[in-house]
């Protein structure tokens, strides 16, 4: 089970998250993300993740398309710090090379 809140103030959209983003929450959470993002086309959005307990593969998969639309994904613990750093890594710079 996934529970998901949404949380809007005047900077950011924030989701947080608890429980286990696996299964059949992970299209869940896309859809509620995607709603959430075109009706308020927010600033910024946060992906909270400091009570989740367990991300499946497809769940990984949709955390790195967010990052990948500037979604900032915030951890606590060691396993889901390291996994958005894995994530992280994962994605192209940001910064301009020259």
């Amino acid at each position: 089970m996934l529970k998901i809140v949404e949380q809007e103030d005047e900077q950011a959209l924030t989701f947080k998250l608890a429980g286990r983003l696996a299964g059949d929450w992970t299209p869940e959470l896309e859809r509620c993300w995607r709603l959430a993002v075109s009706a308020q086309q927010p600033a910024t959005v946060n992906m909270d993740l400091t009570e989740v307990t367990f991300v499946d593969d497809a769940g990984k998969q949709l955390l790195m398309a967010m990052a990948g639309e500037q979604v900032k994904l915030i951890a606590a613990d060691v396993q889901m710090t390291a996994l958005v750093e894995q994530i992280a890594r994962g994605l192209p710079s940001q910064e301009n090379e020259t």
